[in-house]
């Protein structure tokens, strides 16, 4: 115990002190990652909104059962969920930016390769909640009990519109996040020192 209750004091002097020494280009980076998530957010909230008041508007405005009432009831119930995401989403990016960062050198990387995979399979469940709209609006039109045709044609081409957007919006997002990377990755890479078996931070 008494030699090994020193060592492990040391080892997590170190540790601390390399994540304490995360180079400014690195935080940075971090900072610029998060200004992008936020103002993501904004978009997605404004549209949220937009589309909570339009189709609140068109299910008080046009004939219940309607193809119409249906179409706005899904945006409605749709962009529900997108605010939800958007406004803790957006206040979570504005606190990590008004605090100290705490994300080290492999918490950086790590946070970059999430935000990059989490846009690009959304950009694929965009497509499948189009293809789900494509489907039910196909459905509706074959349908031969004409209630079910409204709601079907309703709801498939609110799914297309909403999906549509989200695919724009994830796919755009990813692009921005994968430059953002490109443009930075030789600075960020010019800390790490690899001598075949091992990385070493340079700080």
């Amino acid at each position: 115990m008494t030699i090994r209750t020193p060592l492990c004091s040391l080892l997590a002097c170190i540790t601390l002190t390399a994540q304490a020494q995360v180079p400014d280009d690195y935080m940075q980076f971090n900072a610029q990652r998060e200004r992008t998530s936020g103002t993501s957010m904004l978009v997605l909230g404004g549209w949220a909104v937009g589309n909570l008041v339009a189709g609140g508007i068109g299910m008080a405005t046009t004939p219940s059962g309607s193809e119409a009432f249906h179409f706005h009831q899904m945006n409605a119930a749709w962009n529900v969920v997108n605010l939800g995401i958007a406004v803790p989403a957006y206040l979570g990016a504005r606190k990590r930016l008004r605090g100290p960062s705490t994300l080290d050198i492999p918490g950086t990387f790590d946070a970059q390769r999430k935000v990059e995979a989490v846009y690009l399979i959304n950009t694929g469940l965009d497509l499948a909640y189009m293809g789900a709209g494509l489907w039910l609006w196909e459905n509706g039109r074959g349908d031969p009990t004409a209630k079910r045709s409204e709601m079907f044609q309703g709801f498939g081409t609110s799914l297309l519109l909403q999906g549509g957007f989200l695919f724009v919006y994830d796919l755009a997002n990813y692009i921005v996040h994968a430059r953002h990377w490109k443009r930075s990755r030789a600075g960020l890479w010019q800390h790490l020192q690899f001598n075949g078996t091992s990385i070493r931070y340079a700080f």
